[in-house]
């Protein structure tokens, strides 16, 4: 995923895969990203509740497939971007499905998650949340098959 924030501009997202990007702002995490996973080309629906498998992806950096094999496949371009004003000072959270994955499955509010002081003991924080959320999850599942993903997160304070 990238980020681009030039002074006077809109911020610009550009993503592949599965991580996502959030702007937190006014109380609450506006997500700016869609995965691409199966869950997104078969989202949830009555008969097949949990729809597909999030962990399926359908786009990713190093793919031979080109944006046309990705869209015919899929429904979704290879890469994709979102563009958004950025109108008073707000937070930008860049995650790994390893960190929003066990947060929002257990409800944490990413928003208030990502609302500490300091930039880098916010970020550690939610990480070190987000590991033990898929530890204590998966222990609970299997006690001997304890299991966390990748758990990746940038944070950054932005300004119009």
């Amino acid at each position: 995923m990238v980020a681009v924030k030039t002074p006077g501009k809109p911020l610009t997202v550009a993503w592949c895969g599965d991580s996502r990007a959030y702007l937190m702002e006014r109380g609450i995490a506006v997500r700016l990203t869609e995965d691409h996973n199966k869950r997104r080309v078969y989202p949830p629906t009555a008969t097949y509740p949990y729809g597909g498998n999030r962990n399926h992806i359908t786009s990713c950096l190093g793919s031979d497939r080109t944006d046309e094999d990705v869209h015919h496949r899929y429904g979704h371009p290879a890469i994709e971007t979102a563009t958004r004003e950025i109108t008073g000072p707000c937070r930008l959270l860049l995650a790994s499905d390893g960190v929003y994955e066990p947060l929002l499955d257990a409800r944490h509010c990413l928003f208030t998650e990502c609302d500490g002081g300091d930039l880098m003991p916010t970020v550690r924080a939610l990480v070190n949340l987000a590991v033990d959320t898929a530890v204590k999850t998966s222990r609970a599942l299997d006690p001997n098959q304890v299991y966390a993903d990748n758990a990746t997160a940038l944070l950054a304070d932005l300004a119009p």
